[in-house]
C-alpha cells in the first residue's frame, strides 16, 4: 500500500488522477480499492471518499406540484471525465432517498444520471458547468392541514452508480447532500368523513344515492390583501410583501405615481417608499432566493432552478389556500454578445406558509422544458456552451422583455450550460420502451414491480385487475425503437456491478408477417438495429430469467465507429420464478383418502401463500352434484393464508352423490410470465369417498 505521507500532496493528487482514469478497471479488480465500502473482505489501496475536486452537488430541491426531485451538479475541472464530446465521456449518477421520519429511515426513490465530458472551455480557472438531474417520484400526500415537510437525500457518484437501498453508502468521487422539501397536500374530503365531522347521521334514503368513498374536492381560496393583513397581524410580514401583487396592479394604472398611491384598497397603507418598491437597487432575498440553476440534457432538455424558501409566513396562506407563486423567467445568450436576447419562458412553483421551517429553509425546484435542437452542433465543432440567466420574482413574474430587471422579491442567477452535441440528443441514444410486455413507464424505478396503472403494451389489459404490483418471470423481452446505423447491447445485472450480455438469438417479424433469425455479433456481443420494416415489434432482447431477485436491465447504444453513444438506459425488474406454496388436507374422520357417510361435514386445512399471491380457489371434483351442493367454504381468497397448517375449510356433503372425490386447491401468483401471461399456477388435492349411510 502506498504511503501518502512519503509522496506529499502533489504525489497524492497524481495518484488520484491516474486512479480516476482507470476507475472502472480498478473497481472490477477490487471493489474496495478506494476504501469506500463497509463490511467487505477487500482491502483498501488508495482511500478516497466523497471527493468533490471534480464534481459536487450545488443544490437539491423538489417541485411539489409536478413531483420531480432535482439536483444541480457542478462540474469543475477541465479534464477527468473520460474524453471530449466526440468520445464516450462519463456519467454523474445521483440516487435520491426520502425520509418521512426526519432522517431516522430512508426510502430509496431511484437513480438518475447525466453524461459529462472534458470541456476545458467551460471549466478553466474558476469557471464551472452546471448540469441538472431529475427524477419523477410519488410521495404520499396528506390532508392540507397536516405537516408536509420531509427530508431528501441525494448521493452523487461519478461513473459508479450508488447501489440501491444503501442510504449511507459513500461515493469515491461525489458527495451527499440533504435538504428539507415540501410535499403537495391533497384537498378533498370523503362524504363519510364529512358526516362524521358534523356528527350527522346519513338519512337512509340517501345511502344508496351517495358514494361514501368518492372524494369531494375542496376549493383553493386565494386570499386578498385585507385577509392577509389579518392573517399576518403581529407576524412581522410587511405590507409591501403581502400586498405586493395588488400593489403592482395598482401601480400599473396611469395615476400610479400620484403621491396618494401608497394607499391601497381596504385602507392598507404602504410601509415603504413606493420608489424603492418600483425601482429596487437589489432584490430582497430575505423570504426566498434562487440558489443555483442548471440544464438537464436528458430528454426533453429542461432548465432547472432551486429556490430556498426561508420563512414560515409571508407566502399568502397555508396549504389549504392557493398560496403564492415563485416565478423564474429564463433567458439565453445564444450569440454570445452578453445581451441575453432570447427569452426561453417562465416557470413557477406554488409555495405556502408552513410551520417549523428549518434554519436552512425549504428547497423547491422550478422546471422549464426547452427545445435546444436548433442550437445543437456536431461534436467535431467542439462543445456548444451557452450562458443562461434566470430571474426569480415572487408572485409577479419578470416580463420576457426585461432581462435586466431587478426584482423586488427575488434575485438573479447566471451560469454556463453545455448543449449536448448532435447524436446525443437528450443524453440517451436509445431506450427500452417495453420490458416484459409492460411499457417501462409502468414499471417502478426502485421496486421493479408494475405500477397500479400498468397494462400490457399489446392488448391494454392490466396484469392485475386490482392494480396490485406484479413481478416478472420466465422470458423477459426488451423492445424499443431502432436507432439507424447503430448497434446495441442489452445486459442484465443483479447488483449493478457485474453485467451479463443477453445474447439469445431473436426471431423477428417483418412488415409482411415473415419471421427471420437475428443474431448478435460474436465478437462485439452486440446486435445491429433493424429498421421497423424488418422488426415491427422492435424486439431488442430475449432474456431467459431465473431466480427471484431484483435485477437491472441496461441498454447501451454504439455508433458506426464502435463508440458508445449517450447514456445507457437502465431499468429494474423484480423477478419471481417460483410458484405459490400450496397444500390441502382433510383432518376430520379418517382424513385424506378416507371414507365418509353422506351428510358428514368434512373439515380440513388449506395453505396458499406467495410474496405476490394472485388468489386461490377450492373446488370438489368431479362436478357430478346439483348446483349449490358440494361447495367448500371458503371457496377461495386473494390474500395469503397463515403458514402451515394454514386456514380451515369445511364441506357439507348433504345431498351429494355417493362417489369418489377430490377436493382441490389451485393457487396463482401475479408474476408476468414470458412477457405475455400472468401467473404461475400450483395445485394440490386430497381424496375422499362418500358412501350411503
Amino acid at each position: 500500500m502506498t504511503d501518502k505521507k512519503s509522496i506529499g500532496k502533489a504525489g497524492t493528487e497524481l495518484l488520484q488522477r491516474q486512479a480516476r482514469s482507470q476507475f472502472r478497471v480498478l473497481l472490477a479488480a477490487n471493489p474496495n480499492y478506494f476504501g469506500n465500502l463497509a463490511d467487505t473482505p477487500f482491502p483498501s489501496v488508495l482511500p478516497i471518499q466523497n471527493n468533490t475536486f471534480y464534481e459536487e452537488i450545488g443544490c437539491v430541491g423538489y417541485h411539489p406540484q409536478q413531483e420531480y426531485l432535482e439536483a444541480v451538479v457542478y462540474v469543475k475541472q477541465p479534464a477527468g471525465y473520460n474524453g471530449s464530446v466526440c468520445q464516450a465521456g462519463s456519467l454523474e449518477y445521483v440516487r435520491f432517498y426520502l425520509s418521512f421520519d426526519n432522517g431516522a429511515t430512508w426510502d430509496d426513490q431511484g437513480l438518475t444520471s447525466v453524461r459529462v465530458w472534458d470541456i476545458p472551455e467551460g471549466t478553466d480557472g474558476n469557471k464551472r458547468l452546471e448540469y441538472a438531474v431529475s427524477l419523477k417520484v410519488d410521495p404520499p400526500r396528506k390532508f392540507c392541514k397536516a405537516n408536509h415537510l420531509i427530508r431528501v437525500r441525494a448521493i452523487l457518484s461519478w461513473n459508479n452508480p450508488p447501489p440501491a437501498n444503501q442510504p449511507n453508502w459513500k461515493a469515491v468521487w461525489g458527495e451527499v447532500q440533504e435538504e428539507t422539501i415540501q410535499v403537495e397536500p391533497f384537498r378533498f374530503i370523503f362524504p363519510h368523513d364529512l358526516f362524521d365531522i358534523a356528527k350527522v347521521k346519513l338519512p337512509l334514503e340517501l345511502v344508496d344515492l351517495l358514494e361514501p368513498d368518492a372524494p369531494i374536492p375542496l376549493k383553493k381560496k386565494a386570499l386578498g390583501a385585507a385577509e392577509l393583513a389579518q392573517l399576518y397581524k403581529d407576524k412581522g410580514v410587511p405590507v409591501h410583501r403581502f400586498a405586493f401583487k395588488e400593489l403592482m396592479q395598482f401601480t400599473a394604472q396611469p395615476w400610479s405615481l400620484n403621491p396618494a398611491a401608497p394607499v391601497l384598497d381596504a385602507g392598507i397603507k404602504l410601509d415603504v417608499d413606493l420608489v424603492d418598491v418600483l425601482f429596487p437597487k437589489d432584490g430582497d432575498t430575505s423570504y426566498e432566493e434562487l440558489t443555483c440553476i442548471g440544464l438537464d440534457p436528458n430528454f426533453p432538455d429542461t432548465l432547472v432552478g432551486i429556490i430556498t424558501v426561508k420563512k414560515s409566513s409571508g407566502y399568502s396562506g397555508t396549504p389549504c389556500t392557493d398560496g403564492s407563486r415563485e416565478f423564474v423567467t429564463w433567458w439565453a445568450d445564444f450569440d454570445g454578445n452578453g445581451s441575453f436576447e432570447t427569452c426561453l419562458g417562465t416557470s413557477e412553483v406554488r409555495v405556502y406558509d408552513l410551520p417549523n421551517v428549518p434554519q436552512k429553509g425549504v428547497h423547491y425546484a422550478v422546471r422549464l422544458p426547452v427545445d435546444l435542437n436548433p442550437y445543437r452542433d456536431p461534436c467535431r465543432k467542439g462543445p456548444r456552451l451557452v450562458r443562461i440567466r434566470a430571474i426569480l420574482s415572487w408572485n409577479v413574474p419578470v416580463p420576457c422583455a426585461n432581462p435586466g430587471q431587478v426584482p423586488t422579491w427575488g434575485n438573479r442567477e447566471e451560469t454556463v450550460v453545455h448543449i449536448a452535441p448532435q447524436g446525443v440528443v437528450g443524453g440517451v441514444a436509445g431506450k427500452i420502451a417495453i420490458l416484459g410486455g409492460i411499457p417501462t413507464q409502468h414499471i417502478h424505478d426502485v421496486s421493479g414491480l408494475t405500477t397500479a396503472s400498468a397494462v400490457f403494451a399489446l392488448n391494454n389489459n392490466p396484469p392485475d385487475g386490482a392494480g396490485r404490483p406484479c413481478p416478472f418471470g420466465g422470458a423477459v423481452t426488451a423492445q424499443g425503437a431502432p436507432v439507424a446505423g447503430h448497434s446495441y447491447i442489452v445486459e442484465v445485472s443483479p447488483d449493478g456491478n457485474v453485467w451479463t450480455p443477453v445474447l439469445t438469438d431473436l426471431i423477428v417479424t417483418d412488415q409482411n408477417g415473415n419471421t427471420s433469425p437475428h443474431k448478435a455479433n460474436p465478437l462485439t456481443k452486440r446486435f445491429d438495429y433493424l429498421p421497423f420494416s424488418a422488426n415491427v415489434n422492435g424486439l431488442l432482447a430475449h432474456w431467459n430469467s431465473a431466480g427471484d431477485a431484483l435485477w437491472q436491465v441496461r441498454l447501451t447504444v454504439y455508433d458506426a465507429a464502435n463508440n458508445p453513444v449517450g447514456a445507457p438506459d437502465v431499468h429494474r425488474v423484480q423477478l419471481d420464478n417460483t410458484g405459490p406454496d400450496v397444500s390441502i388436507d382433510i383432518v376430520s374422520g379418517a382424513g385424506n383418502c378416507g371414507k365418509f357417510g353422506i351428510g358428514t361435514v368434512l373439515t380440513g386445512n388449506v395453505v396458499a401463500r406467495d410474496d405476490y399471491l394472485g388468489g386461490y380457489s377450492l373446488a370438489v371434483e368431479p362436478a357430478v352434484n346439483d348446483p349449490g351442493e358440494g361447495i367448500p367454504v371458503p371457496g377461495g381468497g386473494n390474500v395469503n393464508t397463515p403458514p402451515a397448517p394454514g386456514t380451515g375449510w369445511t364441506l357439507d356433503t348433504a345431498g351429494m352423490k355417493a362417489c369418489g372425490y377430490v377436493i382441490r386447491v389451485v393457487a396463482t401468483d401475479r408474476a408476468i410470465v414470458d412477457s405475455q401471461s400472468v401467473g404461475h399456477h400450483r395445485t394440490d388435492s386430497a381424496g375422499f369417498c362418500l358412501e350411503e349411510q
